[in-house]
């Protein structure tokens, strides 16, 4: 292959490269702030709100205190608000588990108040679990959308990068070109 073809080949080949990336990067961009904006949009109307910091307990204000008074409407808040309330159901049944506590409340042989107590945590803990659930599923997806932003940043800048790249391989080609026509003209001038 002669090198007007390879720089030809390069060239087109880069400024397609660049085309697709600065594309496939604006739709990563898009598709994670519409994401983030979703997680947002559905966090919003429950109105979850952190304790005021004075009402939280040392261990919390250690944890989540940043976010006292503050209403859950992001992916970072619905994380710590789910470790809010894992600190809270640790102390329903002594760190048990909703599974736990349900297997305890419909074993044989226990006294019909011991097991109506045992249902009432349980029923606790299932609604506390289920909402911790639900923060940190609203947690993952920002954090995808996240880095889909910032992926699609980068691939907008490589694409930028790969289309100047293009166009000056396209600068060269065409600069090889021009002297190869005078090369010609001359040798053709001195004969």
């Amino acid at each position: 292959m002669d090198r007007k073809s390879w720089d030809k080949l390069v060239s087109w080949s880069g400024l397609i490269v660049a085309v697709v990336l600065v594309l496939v990067g604006a739709m990563a961009v898009y598709g994670g702030r519409f994401g983030q904006q979703n997680v947002t949009d559905r966090l919003t109307p429950e109105n979850v709100t952190f304790a005021p910091y004075d009402a939280m307990s040392p261990e919390e204000q250690a944890s989540v205190g940043a976010f006292a008074g503050q209403q859950v409407v992001n992916g970072v808040q619905a994380e710590a608000f789910a470790r809010y309330i894992a600190g809270h159901l640790a102390f329903i049944n002594d760190g048990k588990t909703y599974a736990e506590t349900s297997a305890a409340a419909r074993a044989e042989g226990i006294p019909a108040d011991q097991a109506a107590e045992l249902q009432a945590k349980a029923d606790t803990l299932f609604k506390g679990e289920t909402l911790r659930a639900i923060m940190l599923n609203a947690y993952g997806w920002w954090t995808v959308s996240t880095i889909a932003i910032y992926a699609g940043y980068v691939m907008i800048f490589a694409g930028i990068a790969m289309l100047i790249l293009s166009i000056l391989g396209f600068r060269h080609m065409k600069k090889m070109d021009s002297g190869v026509t005078q090369e010609a003209e001359q040798i053709l001038a001195s004969t």
